[in-house]
């Protein structure tokens, strides 16, 4: 069933470039759980190899991993997950260009990880990129502090999926500003521009294309089948859309 699903999938289109000839659709894939049994992600080797075939077919010439580190509920460490990630691009083999971070709650333990310099992140140039998740139904007293002091520690934070976040979404002229003067970037799920998390997420997923606010997009890919449902229509939107689509992750090609 896997396979049937994976030749549905279509090559990316003539679309996705600009009349110029530069690219439009992303290359890099920026949060994603294509790591293998460590968290809600896929769940085998050959659910992640069917994933990167998927990802392959759209268009896709590598990912950054981001899999959870949830003290409580994913009680992954770094070191870890760096093991797992070598085990992996082994296997892999280098048909599909593989970085590793992490997808950090933000809570009080991200500040000891901090004071500690354990901190799981993206290297891009001399920015260390880390990726936070806040909760989805109500704001916690770290959020925003955690975002704060990861920029003032010398990362960059990433605001993981905003416009799932039922608080922001109701109250955008706070939030924003708010996120903004934080110093973090601000990350959406490709998916959202298809409905997949509802019409709320959709429709705020959109109106922050249209302002141009994300920074990076990605497939938040947990399971294959989000592949064709999900993430080709919303890259079709973003195709439409003319952005340049995580066009700071070029430097990760090299």
């Amino acid at each position: 069933m896997m396979m049937d699903l994976l030749r549905r999938f279509r090559p990316q289109s003539p679309s996705t470039e600009a009349s110029g000839g530069t690219r439009l659709g992303p290359v890099w894939d920026f949060h994603c759980h294509l790591l293998p049994a460590v968290d809600d992600g896929l769940r085998s080797l050959e659910e992640t190899r069917a994933a990167i075939a998927g990802l392959r077919a759209l268009g896709y010439q590598g990912a950054v991993l981001t899999p959870h580190i949830y003290p409580g509920v994913y009680d992954n460490n770094p070191d870890q997950l760096r093991d797992v990630f070598r085990a992996l691009r082994q296997e892999i083999e280098g048909e599909f260009r593989l970085h590793l971070a992490a997808e950090y709650f933000a809570d009080a333990t991200l500040f000891t990880a901090m004071e500690r310099e354990d901190i799981l992140y993206l290297e891009l140039g001399s920015q260390k990129i880390v990726l936070v998740e806040f909760p989805t139904l109500m704001p916690t007293p770290e959020g925003v502090d955690v975002l704060l002091q990861l920029h003032r520690a010398g990362y960059q934070p990433v605001l993981a999926h905003v416009e799932r976040y039922r608080y922001v979404q109701l109250e955008q002229s706070i939030w924003l500003p708010r996120l903004e003067r934080s110093g973090a970037w601000l990350q959406c799920d490709i998916g959202s521009l298809a409905g997949q998390y509802g019409p709320h997420p959709q429709a705020f997923a959109r109106a922050l294309l249209d302002q141009a606010l994300p920074m990076l997009w990605g497939t938040d890919l947990h399971r294959v089948a989000q592949l064709e449902r999900y993430v080709e229509p919303g890259l079709a939107v973003l195709a439409k859309s003319g952005h340049h689509i995580n066009a700071v992750l070029e430097a990760l090609a090299a």
